[in-house]
């Protein structure tokens, strides 16, 4: 029960922290979000974070029941300090971003959050980490980025088509870049982890990080069918444009939703060395 709890605190870890490093790029690229968010989304990662924390004390003294053990909170803290300290200070500064003249904060709060990933984790457990923990943190950023577009670019009634399409191209334009320099990295993230490609293959670590790798190839198809065929019928037919649009980032939501699941897993449940 307590795995569980620790494995779904992560998942819920993992989707606050990308969700609200998206949601501030994109505000920062000018694809609009809504500031209210950027509040919920800052005090969304407080949570998360406070609750990580206190599964991870449980789990160390061995039951729920001392979650807020002071006794072994300090050995959690030594552990996990930088990386979080990071994250408040990111969940802090997207929720002060949400202030008109403190939106500038966005994007440190963006760097703030993605330079936690590389501040714990696996790649903080290598034997030498070396490049593994930027590498890590430069993924993350741009995972965080594609992450979050089926929210800002979902065709809501109250935005026009045009505006719509828009969004689309100008985070196409972006992406086109950006998504090449994500596969690579997490490729090599993934080699350098598992520690070779027949670990990759053989090991259940291996097999999570592969399962992501294929996840992330159906989330990128998706992306191309919406880059060649949606944004074609946005400008020709409105109505069959928003109405394919929704279908395609719906399934942009599952695909991303499993990609968490899957990373949490294999953070979770297992770990470099596993077979």
């Amino acid at each position: 029960m307590l795995t569980l709890l620790v494995l779904f605190s992560k998942f819920g870890l993992y989707l606050t922290a990308l969700i609200g490093l998206g949601a501030a790029l994109h505000s920062t690229a000018a694809i609009v979000i809504s500031r209210r968010w950027f509040v919920i989304l800052g005090l969304g990662l407080v949570i998360a974070v406070s609750l990580r924390l206190a599964l991870l004390n449980a789990q160390l003294a061995g039951g729920l029941s001392a979650a807020f053990s002071p006794d072994t909170f300090s050995w959690i803290w030594t552990a996990n300090r930088y990386q979080a300290m990071a994250y408040l200070a990111g969940g802090g500064l997207i929720a002060a971003s949400s202030l008109v003249p403190l939106k500038y904060l966005k994007l440190p709060a963006a760097i703030f959050i993605a330079a936690g990933f590389g501040l714990g984790g696996h790649t903080q457990g290598l034997d030498m980490p070396g490049l593994a923990p930027w590498f890590a943190s430069g993924h993350v950023l741009i995972a965080g980025f594609w992450i979050v577009a089926p929210f800002t670019l979902w065709p809501r009634a109250s935005l026009d088509a045009d505006l719509v399409h828009f969004r689309m191209e100008r985070f196409s334009k972006i992406a086109l870049w950006c998504v090449p320099i994500l596969f690579v990295s997490g490729i090599w993230l993934a080699l350098r982890l598992a520690g070779s490609g027949e670990a990759i293959l053989s090991s259940s670590y291996g097999q999570l990080l592969l399962t992501k790798l294929l996840l992330a190839t159906l989330a990128l198809a998706i992306g191309a069918w919406n880059k060649l065929r949606i944004t074609q019928l946005l400008k020709n037919d409105a109505p069959s444009g928003v109405a394919s649009l929704k279908r395609s980032l719906g399934a942009d939501i599952l695909v991303f939703a499993g990609i968490l699941l899957v990373i949490a897993a294999a953070t979770t449940l297992t770990g470099p060395g596993a077979v």
